[in-house]
């Protein structure tokens, strides 16, 4: 977190690393760090989350 402070998002303190595109398992993509962003956990747990499960449904 050092690298990248803040959330993405909304630019607050971020709190984890998120994976941009969901990795489902494949430990590829888990592992690419062009995969990864920085996100505070208000935004990861509830915006970033509820869009994944839009996304979902569309499929």
């Amino acid at each position: 977190m050092a690298v990248y402070p803040s959330c993405r998002r909304c630019g607050q303190r971020a709190a984890l690393v998120d994976h941009i595109e969901p990795h489902r398992g494949d430990q590829e993509l888990f592992w690419r760090r062009t995969n990864w962003q920085p996100l505070c956990t208000p935004c990861h747990s509830s915006a970033k989350q509820s869009a994944e499960r839009r996304d979902q449904k569309e499929k």
